[in-house]
């Protein structure tokens, strides 16, 4: 039996070493993946925090809060690009254990072509005559056409799928924030232009809000002072259910203005679909 490195050895040798590496550019991955995915939590709850009354006056004020919103904002501004780095490093795995795959499955050609792209050179001296390798055939070329092709279709699917499947997200989630702030608009400025008019909150009736019909994920009921907006099934990780509401009330005495305050769900992942939320409401 012979021992040693012969060229189909030293083909699978090969191939399990870029395997090795795609299984840990894959790992890499995975993990920067979940970092960004707890830095888009942190990014949100903290820009969350700095748009309330207390958030605004502490970053105004403090100098440690002005250099963490200013880091924040570094880091909101670097997440694009750290996502395009992670899609990369997903390819280059997928690619590299293709590769692997391919190069254990034909060993022979494979040897061919790391010979082709001077990574190995052939040593006949000491090479019996069953492992000299004759030089690559037609049939063996159209095979490796046909792997790299794969290798490039695959890489172009996964960019594909990945580009298509964000920006499919990224139009849902805006139709979503389109739905919640065209429903709290309507409330706001229905009151406002009845206040203006009678100088109080006016109800569902009076306002001419008692039957609004349901959108495509929310629900709109005027109760009392507020308007409850209930999300009818589950956006992203936020779930059925969740509860926003915009509140009108008065203040001073002998000139009255009229007032609106937002209360948000407590789920943090909610947080994501109206960010600006309190800004609107603040603004209008």
């Amino acid at each position: 039996m012979e021992k040693g490195l012969t060229p189909k050895r030293t083909a699978r040798t090969i191939s399990g070493i870029i395997a090795l590496v795609g299984m840990l550019v894959l790992l890499i991955q995975r993990v920067l993946s979940g970092v960004l995915v707890m830095a888009h939590e942190m990014l949100t709850l903290a820009f969350a925090r700095y748009g309330n009354f207390t958030g605004r006056f502490a970053a105004n004020n403090f100098a440690e809060d002005k250099k963490l919103l200013s880091l924040l904002q570094q880091l909101k501004e670097f997440m694009p690009t750290a996502e395009t780095m992670v899609m990369v490093l997903l390819v280059l795995s997928i690619v590299l254990l293709v590769v692997a795959a391919v190069g254990f499955a034909l060993p022979k050609q494979f040897t061919h072509v790391l010979v082709a792209v001077k990574l190995l050179k052939w040593v006949p001296e000491g090479m019996s005559a069953q492992d000299a390798e004759p030089p690559m055939s037609p049939r063996a070329k159209k095979i490796l056409a046909v792997v790299v092709g794969l290798v490039i279709l695959i890489a172009f699917c996964v960019i594909g799928i990945r580009s298509c499947t964000e920006r499919f997200q990224a139009l849902t989630m805006q139709s979503v924030q389109e739905e919640l702030d065209a429903g709290a608009l309507e409330y706001i400025q229905s009151q406002r232009a009845y206040f203006n008019k009678k100088k109080a909150i006016g109800t569902a009736a009076q306002l001419g809000l008692d039957s609004i019909p349901s959108g495509s994920y929310f629900s709109f009921k005027v109760r009392k002072n507020a308007l409850v907006v209930e999300s009818l099934a589950d956006i992203g990780n936020c779930p059925a259910g969740s509860r926003w509401s915009v509140q009108a009330s008065t203040s001073g005495f002998f000139q009255k203005e009229l007032k609106f305050f937002c209360l948000m769900p407590k789920n943090p992942e909610c947080l994501k679909i109206a960010p600006d939320m309190k800004n609107l409401v603040r603004h209008r």
